[in-house]
Parts: structure tokens; C-alpha cells; sequence
């Protein structure tokens, strides 16, 4: 067996849970594809998911710390994630040191207990700083996969900021980034001679999607819109909105549905109803998962991704839903700043514009719109293709050759 100590600020609790699932359903995937593979879980407990200390699954067991007294305001990773929970609180910057800490401790107690063969760190910050550490302590190696701002957040630190990610990096056995803006957030804090060197040690790799083998027979609603994913300020939809109402200037029965939960959503709610934009119109049905996730974007037509980089640098690393919408063969809106211009050809199998821009979002959803059944089709098949390369067997193959099989 091969012992694996999976470390990460946002894991979820159950299938139901909002928490985002794509660390577990990569760890899921890599098990399925090598049983020899024993995987462990640490993540911070998080009051909203009700977590418990030790839950044992078929693919992995879940050890949680905590990090906070009271333990009921442990509400800085988990839901949300760690960004927009300092956004939507600044009293949250409060528990940073403690997270630091505790997730510090709880990490070299169950390398020292379970021996793991690899420490592997979802999220630069602080997960691989800390493996970094734990590693060294315990002579145990390790990687890390870097998702979207995780490292740039370093810029901010002065003094200590770049030694420290440059030390980390340095001691990890091999890294990977979710997009190619990820990986050069990474590379700034190198000299490109150095990064050379680096970068033998990387791999440019995304999470994965589950595919879907069987067409859907739901009847797709005409002039139909949707987004999915969580509510927050990097995804962009405060400018989907004003560009939603412009559509409806040419066609008056088209409809928005925005599902998902997160800091922002009754913000949105009250900007929806600013545009006078109706509920008839918009939707907000909330955070939705598994099947009924599956047949809402089923009955969608144009399925949008509008990420941005947000004001306090925050910004994504490749949307996992944007595969999701390809793996539908959706007509699939995104900016070029989600790392979907990694994935899509525009005008092929998708439509790319730029962040912050919602004459550019109006022009591709009029664009979209206006498919003929034929051409609507003909992306469609392609979407799907392009989304093959994304499917978790794949995916997974690649983590487990690259961060596991070179590694060790």
C-alpha cells in the first residue's frame, strides 16, 4: 500500500454538503483507478457542515481539527472558502493565526501516527507551507497542487512573503496548477532561470469532471441561461445580470437561473431587483447538487462562467463547473480570466470574452441565442469532446502518475 496524507482547507462533509467536492472526487478517482493507494483526509472542521473528528468512507478516512474557541465560530475555511469568508467578514482574519497553528500540529500528529508515504497540500496557502514544515520534521515528501490565488496572496506579506513560498516550492518533490494563470502566479516569485529548473518538477493539470455517457431526453428550455457554482465576487455574476436585462430587450422570454449559495448571493438578489429584473425572470433556486444539479443544467441552453478577478486579488483557477457545462454539451460563455481560454476555442466548442465587460457577456448571449439548431448541435458534440480530456479517469491517471508513481 501506498499511504497518501490529503491536506486541504475545503473538503465537505457529505454528498449534500455545498462545500466545493473536487478534492474528494479526485481522491475517489485515483483510488478507483489503483486500489494499492490508501488515502487519508485532514481538513478544518466547519460548524455550517457539522464535521466530525474521524468519519471512515469506502475511498478515504476524514480526520478534522479544530482552530477556534468558541468552536462555533470556525467559520474561515469550509463553505465559501477562505477568501470570500475574509471578505464577508473581516473579524475572520482573526482566526488566520489559529488555522495556521492548529492545522500545523494537526498535521505533523498524524504524519508522526499514520506514516504516511506522501504528504499531498490542496491549496499553496497554507496547506503546502505547512507539509513544507511537517516534511522536514518528519523527513516525509511532498507536493502540492496550487489552485487559483493561493500563492499570489504572498505578494501582500513584505519581508517574509517570497522566501517563503520560494522554500516551499523548493521542497516539494513535484507541484501542479489547475490552469496556466495559476502556474505564472507561482513563477513570479522566481527568476526565470530558476523557474526553468522548477518547472521540470511541475505539471500544468486540472481537476477532472464526471462524464456523462448517456444523452439527456429532458427537453431544453428555449432562451434558457444558467450559471452554477458558488455566489461569490470572483464569479463575475454582477456582471451577468445587467447583461441579462440587455437581452431581454430582443427577447423578452428569455430566462436567468444563478444556482448555488455563498456570500454574495442576497447581494445579487437586491441587484436583481435594482435591474427590475423579475423572479419570473431570474432564479435563484439555491445550492443544488447530484442529480437535481445535473437535470437543472440539462434543461439549460447556455450555460455561463463569468469569472473575474476580484478586487482583493482573488480569482479562480479553472472552474470545475465550467467542465461540468461541456460534459452537458452546453453552449458555454467564459472570460478569458476563469482559465477557460486553457480550454475552449471561441466560436468552436464555446465563447470566450473579457472579465467585467457586460456588453461583451449581452454580445456572446445574443450570439448563443441566435444558433441555429444545427450549429447549437454541432457545439454541443464538440463541448463534449473537449470535455474527454477532462474526465476523471484521465484526470486521475495523470495525479497519480505525475504526483505519486515519479515522486516516490
Amino acid at each position: 500500500m501506498t499511504r497518501v496524507l490529503v491536506v486541504a482547507s475545503t473538503f465537505p462533509a457529505s454528498d449534500s454538503d455545498s462545500v466545493p467536492a473536487f478534492v474528494k472526487d479526485q481522491i475517489k478517482a485515483m483510488k478507483s483507478l489503483d486500489d494499492s493507494l490508501e488515502f487519508s483526509v485532514l481538513a478544518p472542521h466547519d460548524i455550517r457542515s457539522n464535521t466530525k473528528k474521524f468519519t471512515k468512507h469506502n475511498a478515504y478516512d476524514e480526520y478534522r481539527f479544530h482552530y477556534a474557541w468558541p468552536h462555533s465560530i470556525e467559520k474561515l475555511a469550509g463553505q465559501g472558502g477562505i477568501m470570500p469568508n475574509l471578505q464577508a467578514n473581516l473579524l475572520n482574519y482573526l482566526l488566520i493565526p489559529g488555522l495556521f497553528l492548529c492545522e500545523g500540529i494537526s498535521t505533523y500528529n498524524l504524519t508522526r501516527r499514520l506514516k504516511p508515504d506522501l504528504l499531498y497540500a490542496h491549496w499553496f496557502t497554507p496547506q503546502a507551507v505547512i507539509t513544507r514544515v511537517v516534511g522536514k520534521l518528519t523527513n516525509t515528501p511532498f507536493v502540492f497542487t496550487t489552485h487559483a490565488s493561493d500563492v499570489a496572496v504572498w505578494h501582500k506579506i513584505p519581508f517574509i512573503g517570497k522566501p517563503i513560498v520560494r522554500w516551499s516550492t523548493r521542497g516539494a518533490r513535484g507541484f501542479t496548477a489547475v490552469s496556466e494563470r495559476s502556474m505564472d502566479k507561482l513563477a513570479e516569485f522566481f527568476s526565470n532561470k530558476e523557474w526553468r529548473e522548477l518547472k521540470k518538477r511541475s505539471l500544468l493539470v486540472p481537476m477532472g469532471v464526471d462524464l456523462i455517457t448517456e444523452p439527456s431526453d429532458m427537453e431544453v428550455q428555449e432562451n434558457s441561461i444558467m450559471f452554477v457554482g458558488r455566489i461569490a465576487e470572483k464569479k463575475g455574476i454582477q456582471y451577468l445580470l445587467p447583461a441579462f436585462k440587455e437581452i431581454l430587450l430582443d427577447i423578452p422570454e428569455a430566462t436567468l437561473t444563478v444556482a448555488g449559495d455563498g456570500p454574495w448571493l442576497a447581494r445579487l438578489k437586491k441587484q436583481a431587483k435594482s435591474l427590475g429584473l423579475t423572479k419570473q425572470q431570474v432564479a435563484f433556486p439555491g445550492y443544488t447538487t447530484g442529480d437535481a444539479k445535473q437535470k437543472l443544467i440539462n434543461s439549460h441552453l447556455v450555460y455561463v462562467v463569468p469569472s473575474i478577478i476580484a478586487d482583493d486579488g482573488d480569482a479562480e483557477g479553472l472552474p470545475v463547473t465550467l467542465m461540468e457545462g461541456l460534459a452537458a454539451g452546453k453552449i458555454c460563455i467564459s472570460t478569458n480570466e476563469s482559465g477557460a481560454d486553457n480550454v475552449l476555442t471561441d466560436g468552436k466548442d464555446g465563447f470566450l470574452v473579457p472579465q467585467k465587460n457586460a456588453e461583451a457577456l449581452t454580445a456572446a448571449l445574443k450570439k448563443a441565442l441566435s444558433l441555429s439548431d444545427t450549429k447549437t448541435k454541432e457545439m454541443g458534440k464538440a463541448a463534449q469532446e473537449t470535455a474527454k480530456q477532462f474526465s476523471w479517469p484521465v484526470i486521475a491517471r495523470k495525479h497519480i502518475d505525475f504526483l505519486i508513481k515519479d515522486v516516490l
